[in-house]
């Protein structure tokens, strides 16, 4: 069985690049690979790796910051979102920034397409909820709500960056 390549990897936290290997863990039951380092080798930061923010990562944090349901059951919190789909305090940005400048008649439109073309019980869900979405645009509760997940995950953020550069520092003194 063959593992994935090596890649190189720039942290997010202390900018240091390392390589990381895929090793393959033999259990009892199954293989499993799993990536070596697991954190980075100068700042302890765990590794981490997210896809490009876009439109649909946007929109599923409005569905779960206005309270969609199946939303809610599959991330919980917004705060539990943007820590999932984020690495830095940009990125949190960036994606409130997208979630706030979601265009809900184009969202409506694409939906109902979808909709004449093939019925998804999801997609009818999400269409019959974007009046409520709008409404909470409109009238500041979802905006004030993706600010107040923003700023909690941008603190956890500052202090785990501030906790892993100490390492860094650290580390680099006693070389």
């Amino acid at each position: 069985m063959r593992g994935a390549p090596s890649r190189t990897v720039t942290c997010y936290v202390c900018g240091s690049k390392f390589t990381v290997h895929q090793k393959l863990v033999v259990t009892k039951r199954d293989t499993v690979v799993q990536p070596d380092p697991d954190a980075c080798p100068f700042c302890d930061t765990p590794l981490k790796t997210i896809g490009p923010l876009g439109e649909g990562e946007a929109k599923g944090l409005v569905l779960l910051a206005a309270g969609f349901p199946d939303e809610v059951k599959a991330y919980g919190k917004p705060e539990d979102y943007l820590e999932e789909f984020t690495l830095t305090e940009k990125d949190v940005d960036t994606l409130v920034e997208l979630a706030e400048g979601l265009d809900f008649a184009a969202w409506a439109q694409d939906n109902a397409e979808r909709l004449a073309r093939r019925k998804n019980p999801r997609v009818q869900a999400v269409s019959r909820f974007l009046p409520k979405l709008q409404t909470q645009m409109e009238n500041g509760a979802l905006p004030a709500r993706l600010r107040q997940a923003a700023e909690h995950v941008k603190d956890v953020y500052r202090a785990r960056r501030k906790r892993h550069l100490a390492i860094f520092e650290k580390r680099q003194k006693q070389q």
